[in-house]
């Protein structure tokens, strides 16, 4: 059963649709993907809920109940236009969840974020903040927000640069918990590949802290039985971390 609730930030409100007891000692915060919105979580929001957490799935701007035509423009874009507008709605979420983990923060031991593709772009993201969440849980997404995958001859966008790939120093000692697709068509595996190797050096002195957790079948939808280990492992995970 979900519930919506307003979370009043300052100068900026953000409606919530949640699942589980607000009265629960962490909360976890559900990202959606691009061209989805909160209401399409509802399987995780229960999924969490039936598993002890309270949580909370958000609209990034432009979807769900944010929808301001926005997203018509988007659509009739393509190459370097196309993903630095995506790019441009990442980091724009990114703001506003630091700044709901901080007011959460007043009243909750612990704040999870979890994201799937876009979603999981706005957790990468939340790395580069001073506020960021106790435990990051990208998914199908990349850490990596340089157009390398686009015939692109321009110079590199400072925009481009912001992505906690191109400030690994910054990381250590975030808690991550991070999911690919092997065989993933829309984004690649590869930038979160190799940004767990990068990684590893830097968290030696504590290791259980990085999770990565890669699934060598699935695609961007990924096979069910990979998506539902993925998500048992991130309970785990949740619990182990206190949440």
């Amino acid at each position: 059963m979900t519930f919506t609730q307003t979370f009043n930030l300052p100068g900026f409100d953000l409606q919530g649709l949640c699942a589980g007891n607000p009265e629960h000692h962490s909360v976890v915060i559900v990202l959606h993907g691009l061209e989805c919105y909160k209401e399409k979580q509802r399987a995780e929001l229960e999924r969490l809920s039936a598993a002890g957490f309270f949580a909370v799935a958000l609209d990034a701007p432009h979807h769900g109940e944010r929808t301001d035509g926005t997203l018509d423009i988007f659509r009739r874009l393509s190459g370097l236009e196309r993903y630095h507008f995506l790019l441009a709605s990442v980091l724009q979420h990114a703001s506003e969840v630091a700044g709901l983990v901080a007011e959460l923060r007043k009243k909750y031991a612990k704040v999870a974020v979890m994201g799937i593709s876009m979603g999981g772009h706005t957790v990468f993201a939340l790395l580069r903040y001073a506020n960021r969440p106790d435990l990051l849980a990208p998914f199908l997404a990349t850490p990596d927000f340089r157009t390398r995958d686009l015939d692109v001859r321009l110079p590199v966008s400072p925009v481009e640069t912001t992505g906690p790939a191109d400030h690994i120093e910054e990381v250590f000692p975030a808690p991550l918990f991070v999911v690919t697709a092997g065989s993933d068509s829309v984004v690649s595996p590869v930038a979160a590949r190799a940004f767990y190797q990068r990684l590893l050096p830097l968290y030696v002195s504590g290791p259980e802290l990085l999770e990565y957790h890669e699934y060598p079948e699935s695609d961007h939808l990924m096979k069910p039985e990979d998506w539902y280990d993925a998500w048992n492992r991130f309970l785990a995970r949740l619990r182990r971390d206190g949440f």
